[in-house]
């Protein structure tokens, strides 16, 4: 029977973890990234990881509850908590893939097959096998320690972050601060032989560690995604190839004039309509230090100029393109092509990738 003063230590950081996970999920209703969809559910799983375990620990029948399978039996409570621990895990790992990459590298699948394994290892564990789901944890949890280590070093080595420096430490910080309570509470507590109090104090770094991150992304719901992948200009070109909008999130190298980067994309496009069976087959240009990110409606081709190519830029872009074909339809039809219209545009282009 676990003490008094774990099950509230418990309670508490329930509280934290729902509260996060509501920071969160609003965070991912107001942008709409995917890398803010995968902190959501990761953060739903680990809160029904806490809920799991109070429920364990304070409601006697849930313990009884068990799934037969050929005189095998697996007990509900557990089969709940590896899949909470396990997919929010995953879920975490590639929320940080995809804020920095297009496509996760190759060793995202080392990563969810050592993750599988552990899945796999804690439903069918049997006595002599107690230690191999524990090896596989400690691994899993190691390489996303670095992980997180590595994206805040990067982040914060090339990162133009100004006065949410502060703040951007904090969120890392509350990052590694939470994810000490995973080898902690999962892997140490667990090794025959350990101190009780090893299983009994996780709950403290996992509840600051969440309170943490709560806080900066309640301060900031746009924490959840910090890279060092910049934007640089977005423009607004109708069907007839003239520019509509234009705006430049901040200087750069060899930035060039951006009617004349309307005009130069204007004719590149017409070209490559007539290499290509349809304008929207075209997605992007590599341009060495920068690249000029595609996405062609019915009545608009929108570009965005980037340092670097991410999924959260194109599903951004691609947003961005139906929000303005939705919004500015008879502007768009109209055949005199007047800037004036589309201004206010320029504060929701802001809202999405800045």
């Amino acid at each position: 029977m676990a003490s008094t003063e774990f099950v509230l230590m418990l309670f508490a950081s329930t509280v934290v973890s729902t509260l996060a996970m509501i920071m969160i999920v609003r965070s991912w209703w107001r942008n709409r990234l995917l890398p803010t969809l995968l902190y959501s559910i990761a953060i739903a799983c680990f809160t029904g990881m806490m809920v799991d375990l109070l429920l364990d620990f304070t409601y006697e029948p849930f313990t009884r509850w068990a799934l037969e399978f050929d005189s095998h039996r697996i007990w509900v409570s557990n089969l709940l908590l590896s899949f909470f621990i396990v997919g929010g895990f995953l879920f975490w790992y590639f929320a940080i893939m995809y804020s920095q990459y297009e496509t996760p590298p190759r060793r995202a699948l080392f990563i969810t097959f050592i993750a599988g394994g552990a899945l796999i290892g804690e439903i069918e564990s049997m006595d002599w096998s107690t230690l191999i789901p524990l090896l596989i944890e400690a691994i899993a949890f190691g390489v996303l320690i670095y992980e997180i280590v590595r994206y805040a070093l990067r982040v914060t080595r090339h990162a133009d972050m100004g006065d949410q420096k502060f703040q951007i430490r904090v969120y890392f910080i509350g990052f590694l601060v939470w994810i000490s309570a995973g080898p902690l509470g999962v892997i140490l507590a667990n090794i025959p032989g350990s101190p009780d109090i090893l299983g009994e104090i996780w709950p403290i770094p996992y509840g600051i560690g969440m309170l943490l991150i709560a806080i900066s992304v309640a301060k900031n719901p746009k924490l959840l995604y910090i890279s060092e992948a910049k934007p640089l200009d977005f423009l607004v070109l109708n069907k007839d190839g003239n520019l509509l909008l234009a705006h430049r999130f901040s200087d750069y190298d060899k930035a060039i004039d951006q009617e004349l980067m309307g005009s130069a994309m204007s004719g590149i496009l017409s070209l490559m309509k007539e290499m290509l069976a349809s304008a929207k087959d075209l997605h992007g240009i590599d341009h060495g230090d920068v690249k000029i990110l595609v996405e062609t409606g019915n009545l608009s081709t929108v570009l965005l100029i980037v340092n670097r190519e991410t999924a959260s830029f194109r599903q951004g872009l691609r947003n961005a393109l139906l929000e303005l074909e939705a919004n500015y339809r008879q502007e768009l039809k109209a055949d005199a092509a007047l800037l004036q219209p589309f201004e206010p545009f320029r504060q929701r282009i802001k809202e999405i990738f800045q």
